[in-house]
């Protein structure tokens, strides 16, 4: 079985974890925004995708990338709303 090991909040190598960013971003988004708004089928609103996608700073995921694609940004576009 893995083992697992508490980290401090501080831990330097935190910042590396473009999870821990996206979490972070989120609650600030929501902290200055509000509730982040749904679409009728519980998906999040494009508005809240296209925030994402410029802010998350996701590796394989940029925002000039994802828009090389898709003309508007659904949250199944943008994968690491998955994880959020």
């Amino acid at each position: 079985m893995i083992e697992f090991r508490s980290l401090a909040d501080d831990e330097p190598s935190l910042s590396y974890s473009p999870l821990l960013r996206g979490i972070l971003k989120t609650f600030t988004y929501v902290d200055e925004n509000g509730s982040i708004g749904l679409t009728p089928s519980n998906a999040f609103k494009r508005n809240f995708v296209h925030w994402a996608a410029r802010e998350f700073d996701w590796p394989g995921h940029t925002e000039a990338d994802l828009f090389a694609v898709n003309k508007v940004l659904n949250e199944q576009d943008f994968m690491p709303l998955v994880d959020i």
